[in-house]
C-alpha cells in the first residue's frame, strides 16, 4: 500500500489566518462561538492532508548531444535497471552507457486537494556521481513518481534498516527540460532542470476532515459528510457528493470547481457549514445578516453566509449597496463562489482600487465562467495601476479561458509561451520563474534601443548605434557550425528569431535580463509580479496601519488578518521543504526498499488532531 498520512492543522492558525490581530479581532475571536450558538463542521473536525505530498522517482533523459554519461553503480541504478527490464528494454547496459542518455533523479510536490489528471511541476537532476555534464536539450522519458516513508515511522518498534520505503506511483513525469534555472554554479545549473506542468497526478488526493477524539463515531462522520454534501452536492465519479465518510475517524473531502483556485477559502467555508438541520437556522441567518453590514464583522459573516448556500444570496445582494467598501467586497466575493454574477462589478472595482483585496477579487473572478467576468478581467489588463494588477488579471483571464483573444499566445520552440497583451496600454515586460514558461509583453511593441551586445550561452546578439536590425549568432557547442540571422528590433521579433534558431526558455530569459541591464528595453521588466495577501504585521512594519493607504478604506486594513491566505492561483515559486529528506536519500544512492518487503508492518495510526 502507499504510505500517505494526514498532516493536521490548527483551524485558527491556517484556516482563519488570525495569528496576531488588532484588538477588535481578538475580542471577536473570543466570543464568536457563543455569539451564534450554532455548531459547525469545524467544531467537530480538524483538517488533514493539507500539506503537499513529496514524490520522487528515477528516470532517463534522452536526446542529449553527447553530454550524458553512465551513472554510478549504486542502488538508484539498480532500481532503474529493474524498471527498464520490466518495460522490456534490451541492452540496458549499452543504453545507460550512452553519452546521449542520462539517468536522473526526479522529484515533485503534489498540492493538497489534487485530482486525478491535474498537472504539477517537476524537478530533474543528475546524481552527484554521474559522468554526464549537461541536461540541456534533453527530454525526460515517462517516469513514475512515488511517495516514500520510513519503516520506523510506520512501526515504532521496528529495528530493521533505516532505508526508505517506496509506496505507490502517485504521478507520472515526462517532457522537454528547461535547464539553467537552479541555484549554484554553471556546472550545477547545467546538470539540473525543470518541466513546468510536466507531471500528471494519477490518483485523487482529497483533503481529510478528521473527527475530534470525542466525536469519533459512524453517526457523526456520516452527519459531517451529509452537511457538506447539502452545500456541495456534485462530487467525483462514484461519490454522491464531495464528502464521503471513510470510517469513524475521517471524512474524505474533494474540492469543487469554483474553489480550485482558492483552496484556503474552501477549507474555511467547509468548516463553517452548520451541523444542525436547516430548520434550525433562521435565527442564525438573521444574526449573520445583521453582522454582514457591520464592517468589523463582515468578513466572517460573509463566509458563514456562504456556508449556508444559495439561501444567502438575497442578503448578500442587498449588501452590495452598502456604503462601506469592505462590506460590498465580502458580499460580492461570496456571491461569486455561490455562482451569482451580481458581484462581478464590485470585485473588479476592488481589484482596481484596493490592493489588499486584489488577490481575492481576481481569484474570485477567475472562478466564475461568465462572460462578464472575462470582460472585466480584460479591462484590467489596460489599467495604469501597478504591475501586480495587470499581470494578476492576465493570469486570472488565461486560467479562466486560455483561448480568449486578449491573452492567447504562441508556443515557441516547444519551450516557452509568448503573449502580446493590451497593445494600447502601458508597456511592461513580464517573465515567469515558476509554474509556466511564459513571457508576457504588455503595451505597444517594444523597440530595442541601440547600441547593445548580448551574450547568452550559445547566442550572441549585436546591434550598432542607429542600426534598424540586429544580428543573432549561434555558436553550437562541441565544435558545431556557427549560424547567423538578422532580426528587426521589436523584442517579440528577436524572441521569435531566437526560438527559430533553437533557443530555449532560459536562453530567452537571459537575453531579456541582459537587454534590460544595458537599458535596451524601453519598458520595465518584472518577474513573478503576483498579487498576494498582506498581514497586519506587514502593514505595521510598513507603517501603514494608523495612517491608512491611498484609496484604501480603514476597515480593509483592519480586516487584513481575517481575509485569509493568498489564493493558490497566485502562489509563488514552490519551496522544496517537504522533499529534502527524499532528495538526500536519492542522491546518496542508498537502498530504497520495496513496500512488499514490509507487508507485515501495520499502517501508522493517525495521531490525535490538535
Amino acid at each position: 500500500m502507499a504510505w500517505l498520512f494526514p498532516v493536521f492543522l490548527s483551524g485558527g492558525l491556517v484556516l482563519t489566518g488570525c495569528q496576531t490581530a488588532l484588538p477588535r479581532l481578538q475580542k471577536e475571536e473570543e466570543t464568536e462561538k457563543d455569539r451564534y450558538g450554532v455548531k459547525t463542521v469545524g467544531d467537530y473536525t480538524s483538517v488533514g492532508n493539507a500539506q503537499p505530498v513529496p514524490v520522487g522517482g528515477i528516470g532517463l533523459v534522452v536526446g542529449l548531444e553527447g553530454t550524458g554519461g553512465e551513472p554510478a553503480n549504486d542502488a538508484n541504478r539498480s532500481i532503474l535497471e529493474d524498471d527498464l527490464r520490466k518495460e522490456g528494454v534490451k541492452n540496458i547496459k549499452d543504453v545507460l552507457g550512452s553519452s546521449n542518455i542520462a539517468m536522473v533523479l526526479v522529484s515533485a510536490q503534489i498540492p493538497p486537494g489534487a485530482r486525478r489528471g491535474d498537472t504539477i511541476d517537476i524537478e530533474v537532476q543528475m546524481p552527484p556521481r554521474s559522468k554526464g555534464t549537461s541536461l540541456k536539450g534533453g527530454v525526460l522519458r515517462v517516469c513514475k513518481l512515488f511517495n516514500y516513508d520510513f519503516a520506523k515511522n510506520l512501526l515504532p518498534d521496528y529495528n530493521g534498516q533505516k532505508s526508505m520505503l517506496r509506496g505507490h506511483d502517485f504521478a507520472r513525469g515526462e517532457g522537454p527540460l528547461l535547464v539553467g534555472f537552479n541555484s549554484g554554479d554553471a556546472d550545477i545549473k547545467q546538470r539540473s532542470g525543470r518541466i513546468w506542468s510536466g507531471g500528471k497526478v494519477m490518483t485523487d488526493l482529497p483533503f481529510t476532515l478528521m473527527l475530534n477524539p470525542d466525536q469519533q463515531s459512524a453517526r457523526i462522520a456520516s452527519q459531517v459528510a451529509d452537511r457538506v454534501n447539502e452545500l456541495f452536492p456534485s462530487g467525483a465519479p462514484g461519490m454522491p457528493g464531495l464528502a464521503k465518510a471513510q470510517n469513524t475517524q475521517a471524512v474524505l473531502l474533494q474540492v469543487p470547481p469554483q474553489y480550485k483556485l482558492n483552496m484556503p477559502r474552501y477549507l474555511r467555508v467547509v468548516r463553517l457549514v452548520p451541523m444542525g438541520e436547516s430548520g434550525d437556522r433562521s435565527r442564525y441567518a438573521k444574526k449573520l445578516a445583521d453582522d454582514l453590514v457591520n464592517p468589523s464583522r463582515t468578513v466572517l459573516a460573509a463566509l458563514r453566509l456562504e456556508a449556508l448556500g444559495q439561501d444567502s444570496s438575497a442578503v448578500l445582494k442587498r449588501a452590495l449597496k452598502h456604503e462601506n467598501a469592505l462590506v460590498r467586497f465580502c458580499s460580492a466575493e461570496s456571491l461569486c463562489y455561490l455562482g451569482s454574477p451580481s458581484g462581478v462589478e464590485e470585485l473588479a472595482k476592488a481589484a482596481l482600487d484596493q490592493p489588499m483585496l486584489r488577490s481575492y477579487a481576481l481569484a474570485a473572478l477567475a472562478s466564475m465562467d461568465e462572460g462578464i467576468s472575462q470582460i472585466k478581467l480584460g479591462e484590467l489588463l489596460f489599467s495604469e495601476k501597478d504591475d501586480e494588477l495587470r499581470y494578476g488579471a492576465f493570469r486570472a483571464l488565461r486560467t479562466l479561458d486560455a483561448t480568449n483573444e486578449a491573452v492567447s499566445g504562441e508556443l515557441l520552440n516547444d519551450s516557452f509561451w509568448l503573449h502580446e497583451v493590451a497593445p494600447e496600454g502601458r508597456g511592461l515586460v513580464h517573465i515567469c520563474t515558476a509554474k509556466r514558461a511564459e513571457i508576457v509583453l504588455f503595451g505597444p511593441k517594444a523597440k530595442l534601443q541601440t547600441p547593445f551586445t548580448v551574450l547568452s550561452g550559445e547566442f550572441t546578439i549585436t546591434c550598432a548605434e542607429n542600426d534598424d536590425q540586429c544580428t543573432i549568432s549561434r555558436i553550437a557547442s562541441r565544435g558545431g557550425e556557427t549560424t547567423r540571422k538578422t532580426s528587426g528590433l521589436a523584442l517579440e521579433e528577436v524572441l521569435h528569431t531566437l526560438a527559430n534558431m533553437g533557443a530555449f526558455y532560459p536562453d530567452a530569459l537571459e537575453v531579456i535580463e541582459q537587454l534590460d541591464r544595458c537599458k535596451a528595453i524601453p519598458y520595465p521588466v518584472r518577474h513573478d509580479a503576483l498579487p498576494r495577501a498582506v498581514s497586519v504585521q506587514e502593514l505595521v512594519r510598513a507603517g501603514k496601519v494608523e495612517a491608512g493607504r491611498e484609496n484604501e478604506d480603514e476597515s480593509v486594513i483592519l480586516a487584513a488578518d481575517e481575509l485569509g491566505a493568498t489564493p493558490n492561483l497566485y502562489a509563488g515559486p514552490a519551496k522544496k521543504s517537504g522533499s529534502a529528506t527524499l532528495d538526500r536519500i536519492l542522491k546518496s544512492g542508498k537502498p530504497v526498499k520495496d513496500p512488499d518487503a514490509t507487508a507485515n508492518l501495520p499502517p501508522k495510526r493517525n495521531p490525535k488532531p490538535d
